[in-house]
């Protein structure tokens, strides 16, 4: 397979360059060569008066003024009869003055050192230093205290004369360096009108180009252009954006990019390669979203050091919105602004053995240890475990978290505990489209205050961001430490920015309402991303995960000693607060839940491996709580008695709890007995009995027992029920109230007294009480019975 030609995307290669730098060397010592060949020719070594020593420079690329700075430096020689060896003739290509380092220049100072000549003739102040004080410090200690003289040609200054020369030289290179200022000013106001017109004025981003504007041209006579988007180039940048938000990782961007024969190279690559740091320098680009900035960052030269730095300005110069020049939208920039400021940072090094299973990377950065604020680092023997670093520095009985994390374990349980969480049914479903449809809902009828708020907020984050990048302390602890506040605030404003955008968006777009198959859908991908992240090989699968199990936890998951505070006895605990419904349906709307519409619950998980006798405790605590026996439970798991209480007894003490009294809690439990007691197999007939009146001794013959029984029976039928145990004075009533509707329906007393367990005279007497009690008159016996025997009904007539 051939191996891809980088260079061949490049519009220059450091070869071309140090082959046009060669180019243009030879050809300025050509020039030279004829210059000198003129003048010497003009002026002899031998007719000459001294000998003397020549420097030339120019600054930019774009300049190619040394022959001329060499040819005036002649005549003015030979007028003053001074003879320069081609060998002294100095000169410095593309050049700042600011530079304390030019290869020239320090040819000069060699030649200056040996006294290799008596004069050194210079075009003007300015081609020395561009500073005042530097220029004077160098004439006067370099050159005058070591008896040599100098001339500058234009600027018509010569140390031979006098004293004057200090305050001719002070007053030229002053005005140099002013002059410079103002250039600089000039250059600036130029740009930033050619800015704001959207014309070309410094070099474009990929995915832009210039387009030639007729009839108007630059300083160099070449035709004037506007910024346009690049058609062959803006695509490469959709697909980078794209990608990234698929899941991609930076590094596998760069490695697509730089594979593809037809992807376009870095803008200003000498290589032609992409590199991580590339693919994301594009990604955070605003111009991409049509906010295009000129001036953010001024060079500061640092003399001492001799080299410019870029240093952001606490403001651009000029910022413009130009929407004929987006490439790519505002939410889904900012969207990926917020993913850039959450990007989990690789670290630490690769396993020796290969083996990554026991080093699982997809849960790094996530736990986090409350006491301290500090995210849990890999530790361990061969790191396959997290801890705490502040916890190992303090001593183990005072240490928030004395128990390490096993990294295969903590996976394995999270990824089970989330899986469990999302996994979708009608309930949940129904939940989140109701979500959906509120969040289309609240965008029809935007609330004013949140969008205030919003932006409020984002305009506060982004004055923390700027005072924090103006002021980054002086120590490296500081400036390290307002680093790292500012990747957070960077974050903070882009998940602002990514809100506000949303809900702009939707106001203009609208919602759309998904449907049952695709909640269900996208529930069963989040799934099986994270039950088969740990084990996937594929990057794109492992970061998409990542980001589902960061929106399900906050991206953070708190842990907490549990157990004793010894080895193989305690266990850590992790707790988040997880909104499934939410976190959903943001994916599905692009609208981020308002807080006080959420309804997160906490959530427990247990990060200790089990055992056989953990399962069989939490089995035998689950029947427990059933409410059954001991020797019912043993029944039920197929162990003995004294087992069971074993069981019992591990799950208190594993979790640090006090042990329960088993005398007490059978006192509280519905069942005392194993089996089924009598008075409870006979409550539900009783009570049946019951209601038609029956006495209990009644009953009690009837069912074959005692009144003792069935009394029992009927207390525990209503009690279980949390209904009120009827009172004897209840039964009398009730017994009563039968007793008078037989009476009432033609049944003699002496028939119906031994079903009531009375006699017939005191059923008679109780009765004629039970009737005047209801304000009734009993009717008379003996007239309505007429001559009824025993066991048919009365059929006289009832006289009151």
């Amino acid at each position: 397979m051939l191996k891809p030609n980088y260079k061949t995307k490049v519009t220059r290669t450091r070869e071309q360059i140090a082959q046009e730098r060669e180019d243009l060397v030879l050809k300025t010592a050509g020039e030279i060569d004829a210059i000198v060949a003129e003048y010497h020719a003009k002026l002899p070594r031998k007719q000459a008066e001294s000998i003397g020593a020549a420097y030339a420079r120019f600054s930019s690329r774009f300049q190619e003024s040394i022959a001329d700075q060499i040819r005036v430096i002649f005549e003015a020689a030979i007028k003053a009869g001074i003879f320069i060896p081609r060998e002294k003739i100095f000169y410095d290509l593309a050049v700042s003055g600011k530079k304390e380092r030019r290869s020239g220049f320090n040819q000069l100072k060699e030649a200056i050192e040996n006294k290799e000549f008596e004069v050194l003739l210079v075009f003007t102040t300015s081609r020395l230093y561009r500073k005042n004080y530097k220029s004077m410090q160098f004439v006067e200690e370099e050159l005058v205290e070591r008896g040599l003289r100098a001339i500058f040609v234009k600027s018509g200054l010569d140390t031979a004369d006098g004293d004057n020369w200090r305050m001719m030289l002070q007053m030229y290179s002053f005005l140099d360096e002013i002059y410079a200022g103002m250039h600089s000013a000039h250059i600036q106001a130029a740009h930033e009108t050619l800015f704001l017109q959207g014309m070309v004025c410094t070099s474009l981003s990929l995915g832009y180009t210039g387009q030639d504007v007729p009839g108007q041209f630059t300083k160099q006579k070449r035709p004037r252009q506007k910024i346009v988007i690049d058609p062959e180039t803006a695509p490469w940048i959709k697909k980078i954006f794209d990608w990234y938000v698929a899941g991609k990782s930076m590094d596998r961007i760069a490695q697509d990019l730089n594979g593809d024969p037809n992807a376009p190279a870095p803008n200003k690559s000498l290589t032609g390669i992409w590199t991580h740091e590339l693919v994301r320098k594009h990604l955070m680009r605003p111009a991409y979203r049509g906010f295009w900035c000129y001036g953010a960052k001024e060079t500061e030269w640092l003399s001492k050091k001799d080299y410019a730095k870029q240093v952001e300005r606490d403001e651009p110069l000029k910022s413009q919105q130009f929407e004929y020049l987006r490439i790519i939208s505002d939410e889904q920039w900012y969207r990926v602004q917020d993913l850039l400021a959450n990007e989990k940072q690789k670290s630490g090094r690769k396993p020796l053995d290969k083996v990554q299973e026991a080093r699982p990377r997809l849960l790094r950065q996530l736990f986090v240890c409350p006491e301290h604020g500090r995210k849990l680092v890999v530790g361990g023997p061969y790191g396959r475990s997290l801890l705490c670093p502040l916890c190992r520095a303090t001593k183990a009985e005072d240490r928030p978290l004395y128990t390490h994390l096993n990294r295969e374990l903590a996976l394995q349980l999270t990824c089970e505990k989330l899986v469990e969480l999302i996994r979708s049914d009608s309930e949940l479903v129904l939940e989140i489209i109701v979500a959906c449809q509120q969040a289309a809902e609240s965008v029809q009828k935007p609330d004013p205050e949140r969008l205030s708020q919003l932006r409020s907020e984002a305009k506060k984050l982004m004055s923390k961001i700027e005072f924090n990048r103006r002021s980054p302390g002086e120590s490296d602890a500081e400036q390290k430490q307002t680093e790292l506040l500012l990747k957070e605030l960077r974050g903070q404003y882009a998940a602002v920015s990514v809100e506000l955008t949303s809900l702009e968006t939707a106001q203009s777009q609208g919602v759309v309402i998904p449907t049952a198959e695709e909640v269900t859908a996208l529930l069963d991908e989040f799934g099986n991303l994270i039950a088969s992240a740990s084990f996937s090989e594929d990057e794109t699968d492992f970061r998409i995960a990542r980001r589902i199990i960061d929106l399900l936890t906050g991206g953070q998951i708190d842990l907490y000693q549990m157990g004793e505070r010894r080895q193989k006895k305690g266990w850590l605990q992790g707790r988040f607060v997880v909104d499934v419904v939410s976190a959903v349906s943001s994916q599905l709307t692009g609208l981020t839940a308002d807080a006080g519409q959420r309804q997160g619950k906490e959530v427990i998980i247990d990060y200790k491996a089990e055992k056989l006798i953990d399962r069989q405790a939490e089995e035998a605590k689950a029947l427990s709580d059933e409410g059954l026996l001991c020797k019912q439970i043993a029944k039920e798991m197929g162990k003995s008695r004294s087992y069971i209480t074993v069981l019992i007894k591990h799950w208190f003490r594993s979790r640090g709890l006090p042990v329960p009294d088993g005398r007490r809690r059978r006192k509280q439990l519905p069942n005392k007995q194993e089996s089924l007691p009598l008075y409870r197999q006979l409550a539900d007939e009783a009570v049946q009995l019951a209601d038609q009146g029956l006495p209990y001794l009644v009953i009690a013959r009837k069912l074959k027992t005692n009144d003792t029984i069935i009394g029992k029976a009927i207390s525990w039928w209503h009690t279980s029920r949390n209904l009120p145990v009827p009172t004897a004075d209840d039964r009398r009533k009730k017994t009563l109230s039968k007793a008078k509707e037989l009476y009432e329906q033609g049944i003699l007393i002496k028939d119906m007294a031994p079903d009531f367990d009375y006699g017939p005279r005191g059923l008679t007497l109780a009765l004629r009480k039970f009737y005047a009690e209801l304000g009734e008159t009993m009717p008379d016996g003996r007239s309505r019975r007429g001559n009824a025997r025993s066991g048919e009904p009365v059929n006289g007539n009832s006289k009151n």
